[in-house]
């Protein structure tokens, strides 16, 4: 049979517009925001959104107004009836800005299927400088109950005389009719809600201006920005340069310390971790502004603020050119992990309940954060990674200074409990006891009642429902009691809880050091296979492969408390160079693999000590050492051990970045890290196992540390020989 070739091309069917409203447009407040964008797009100074006749879902009305520059016939067929189209993109591209200097928000040509998420019947009204009018009438309901392709549904657009933009004015008018959902109270402040948090408050497009008509929640109309900024405890401005330089500027305003302010620069790399390290950011520069609160009742009324006013504004936002990108900063979403980390420490970490926080990109200098199709966000690419670190990196300077300026622990309100608010109730009707009387009857239902079901007063009652007003009283004294019990209970469940969460705590600790060790056990067990039986290396290897296995046996016992602890590595004399050798061999695939030079100096000393847990800590040092001392993959990486006799200490040195002050405070504390995937439980770890031989670990003090490598240095201090003994028998 003879090879044969034909030219076919791809038909989309008209039902695909009804498949892209429905998917790429979430809800109803994205479409209204999308299409408000659109506005912005055409040059518009004033968008009017109304909201009409809710109450009943055939007639609700959606209308949005601008008074941008409107479209010709060649732009409405061209462009707003052409998905997809990249006109915006391209202008983007060669930074062609409108008469009023605006680049396009949108690029992916897809925004106008919000029109077709918010309702089934479109009418477009539309007028260009200097053109007629042109009116356009679209039935989303044919596209679907057609099998027709979307090139064979016509629709009619009508150029006439202006109608709704006389005179000289231009524009374009959206009438949504035939809402795809019911519209209630919920919904419409959510609108509301996305509406006036859509520019940034502190810099307003100046000539935008956005305004929102609902006549069944007039409550709901007010949209301009908020002054809730002005009130805010503590604010931390900051401008981040291309290279992840940061100037910033910190005020404390917190009613119960003193007002102070600090200024300065910083290199936000530093406290990125390893996620920058070695490489220039790839977005661009940015600004970032934070408001933050103490949410205690006491200091928020001083201020003028609400818990419910702060909640309905809290959250981390991103604005380009002024204009928000959602969905972040909106309630649930925790793009930059202040909640996550937050749990892990609440006394040391800011959540988003007690932020506002503005982060302000421009276009023109960060033209690689895109959006994403669907219009929930930015496609998570290098560029918005890089912003993500350098914005947490701004956070972590911040609570640098909120640590430093909080407000003592006597000077806080203790947060008033539910047993308070029992107690308070209680003493309330012992008090209006003394006045109560018999011969007012108070109808009564031992059952919930529906609101306002109690009554008072001289109508006939029910006489098997009635109690006189001191019975009642007793009534409420018994029901509040209860309540009281079921709160201890409540708290006896909460205090279970905490035990278990403490179980977990230790879990996780075996969790990770068993997957260290079982590889590093393993690695050595493969190395064997290769290795001559009976000579110096060969016992290395067994001795690390029995260290390792000691060393899990150990982990593993704080999960079985049950086993005998006089099974336990013992203390005995234990050689400090050996320790220090093995803790090598133990890492000595990743020294090598990443090329990092390692040198031992000073001379061996012994300690009484259990020798797997001196190899395990200094194990981890040397670990988290190769690790930062390779960060920097243009310079080769450097550790130096130091062996003290004198002092009974081993220092390790690594030619790392170093520990930015911002964790040197807690760098001991569980799930305190800036390694990218870390954890935060090795140095943990590794401390209370020094605590338990009676050593102790911490970061050198300036004058300590040798400065031929400049990073991170640790000691590992041994106690006296006679404290040693005392304190750690033989067993």
């Amino acid at each position: 049979m003879a090879t044969r070739t034909h030219s076919v091309a791809f038909r989309p069917r008209a039902r695909l517009v009804s498949v892209l409203g429905e998917h790429l447009i979430s809800d109803q407040a994205v479409g209204l925001v999308e299409l408000v964008k659109n506005a912005y797009d055409a040059d518009a100074t004033e968008v009017t959104v109304e909201l009409l006749h809710l109450a009943d879902q055939a007639t609700a009305l959606v209308v949005v107004e601008d008074d941008g520059s409107g479209m010709t016939l060649d732009d409405l067929v061209g462009k707003w009836l052409s998905p997809a189209v990249d006109h915006k993109e391209r202008k983007k591209q060669r930074s062609e800005r409108t008469l009023r200097g605006r680049l396009p928000i949108g690029e992916k040509g897809v925004g106008r299927f919000a029109v077709h998420h918010l309702g089934r019947r479109l009418r477009l009204v539309t007028r260009a400088p200097d053109c007629d009018e042109i009116c356009l009438d679209v039935d989303w309901d044919k596209f679907d109950a057609t099998d027709t392709f979307l090139d064979g549904l016509r629709l009619t657009a009508v150029e006439r005389s202006p109608e709704v933009f006389v005179g000289g004015s231009t524009g374009t008018r959206l009438e949504i009719s035939s809402s795809r959902g019911s519209w209630n109270e919920k919904l419409v402040r959510k609108v509301h809600r996305t509406l006036k948090r859509l520019q940034n408050p502190v810099g307003e497009v100046a000539d935008f201006r956005v305004e929102l008509v609902c006549p069944d929640y007039p409550e709901l109309q007010d949209v301009d920005p908020t002054d809730i900024l002005d009130r805010a405890h503590y604010e931390f401005r900051a401008l981040v340069d291309a290279d992840g330089g940061c100037d910033y500027e910190y005020t404390c305003r917190h009613p119960a310390v003193a007002s102070r302010t600090r200024s300065g620069t910083e290199s936000l790399l530093a406290l990125s971790g390893d996620e920058l390290t070695g490489r220039a950011p790839d977005c661009g520069p940015f600004w970032v502004n934070l408001y933050v609160w103490d949410r205690s009742s006491n200091f928020l009324q001083k201020n003028g603020v609400s818990r419910r006013e702060l909640d309905a504004h809290c959250g981390v936002s991103l604005f380009r050119d002024g204009l928000r990108v959602l969905p972040y900063g909106e309630p649930g979403n925790d793009w930059l992990f202040l909640d996550q980390e937050r749990i892990q420490a609440p006394a040391e970490r800011i959540g988003n309940n007690q932020v506002i926080g503005l982060v302000l990109v421009d276009q023109t200098t960060n033209l690689r954060l895109r959006d994403k199709t669907n219009r929930e966000g930015l496609i998570e690419n290098q560029a918005f990674q890089d912003l993500r670190t350098l914005v947490r990196s701004v956070v972590r300077l911040f609570t640098s200074h909120w640590r430093r300026d909080r407000p003592a622990e006597r000077t806080r309100q203790r947060p008033v409990t539910a047993a308070d608010g029992i107690r308070t109730a209680k003493a309330l009707a012992s008090a209006i006891e003394k006045t109560a009387r018999d011969d007012v009857p108070v109808r009564w239902s031992p059952t919930p009642p529906p609101p306002h079901s109690v009554v008072t007063g001289n109508a006939d009652p029910d006489p098997a429902a009635t109690l006189t007003q001191r019975q009642a009283l007793s009534e409420l004294v018994n029901e509040l009691d209860g309540v009281s019990a079921d709160l201890q209970e409540q708290q006896r469940r909460r205090d279970i809880m905490r035990q278990l969460a403490a179980t977990g705590l230790a879990a996780e600790r075996v969790v990770h050091e068993f997957g260290r060790q079982v590889r590093a056990a393993m690695t050595h067990l493969q190395q064997l296979e290769g290795i001559t039986r009976g000579d110096d290396k060969t016992r290395d290897m067994l001795r690390a492969v029995a260290v390792s296995l000691r060393t899990l046996r150990n982990e593993f016992r704080v999960l079985a408390p049950y086993e005998s602890a006089g099974r336990a590595d013992r203390v005995r004399s234990t050689s400090v160079a050996d320790a220090v050798r093995l803790a090598l061999l133990l890492n000595q695939h990743n020294l090598a693999s990443e090329g990092i030079d390692v040198s031992v100096e000073g001379d061996d000393f012994q300690v009484r000590s259990r020798p797997a847990a001196v190899v395990q800590i200094l194990d981890n040092l040397v670990h988290n050492a190769s690790y930062w001392a390779a960060v920097d993959q243009a310079a080769s990486g450097r550790i130096v051990v130091h062996l003290r006799p004198a002092d009974r200490q081993v220092l390790v040195v690594d030619s790392g970045p170093g520990v930015h002050p911002e964790i040197a405070n807690r760098l001991f504390q569980p799930f305190s890290s800036l390694k990218l995937g870390g954890t935060g439980l090795g140095l943990f770890i590794s401390a209370e196992l020094a605590r338990s031989l009676g050593c102790t670990l911490r970061l050198t003090n300036q004058p300590e540390q040798p400065d031929e490598l400049g990073g991170a240095a640790f000691v590992l201090e041994f106690p006296h020989e006679e404290h040693s003994e005392k304190e750690h028998p033989d067993e």
